[in-house]
């Protein structure tokens, strides 16, 4: 089978999930991917949530807590549209972002294990400022959630540093 038909069929079961395609193609804003997955999966990453696999109730808890951090990070725009990093379904060959939209809103992360047969994913929103992942882990999952520098908060950063910097030589 062909890495396009294997795409279109986890598109086609994301779909079946309540998980769509969104129109509009994926934004310039959206994050590098190397760097999201490294936020998820880096040496030094370390979970805003965990879950013990033990618990049970491990993927009720993992929902709650991630839709909980989702929420907080500000990842759903107000269709319900978000960033899905997969390499697995993203039309682009080296695989990349895919602009989804959820159409149920709850339970995102059973739903898309359940469609990929796999608990890990990488959501961002779609201006690239944050990130909500879910990472498997030896004896926990792990919700990670990560904020993305943008050209803008850069700017901001580096003028609040500038006007730092005056305000100490004026003071001395």
């Amino acid at each position: 089978m062909d890495r396009d038909r294997r795409a279109l069929d986890l598109l086609a079961a994301l779909g079946r999930q309540g998980v769509v395609e969104a129109d509009g193609g994926v934004p310039e804003t959206a994050p590098d991917s190397r760097k999201a997955f490294s936020a998820m999966a880096g040496f030094e990453v370390v979970p805003t949530r965990t879950v013990p696999q033990k618990d049970p109730d491990a993927r009720e808890r993992v929902d709650a807590l991630w839709h909980e951090e989702a929420d907080r990070m500000g990842l759903f725009d107000g269709d319900g549209e978000f960033l899905l990093l997969g390499s697995r379904f993203s039309k682009s060959p080296t695989g990349g972002w895919s602009r989804m939209r959820d159409t149920i809103g709850t339970r995102l992360p059973s739903r898309i294990a359940a469609a990929t047969g796999n608990q890990e994913f990488v959501a961002a929103s779609l201006d690239g400022r944050s990130m909500c992942a879910v990472s498997v882990e030896e004896y926990d999952d792990w919700i990670i959630t990560h904020s993305f520098e943008t050209p803008e908060s850069e700017a901001a950063g580096s003028e609040a540093a500038e006007l730092e910097a005056a305000g100490s030589k004026t003071a001395e």
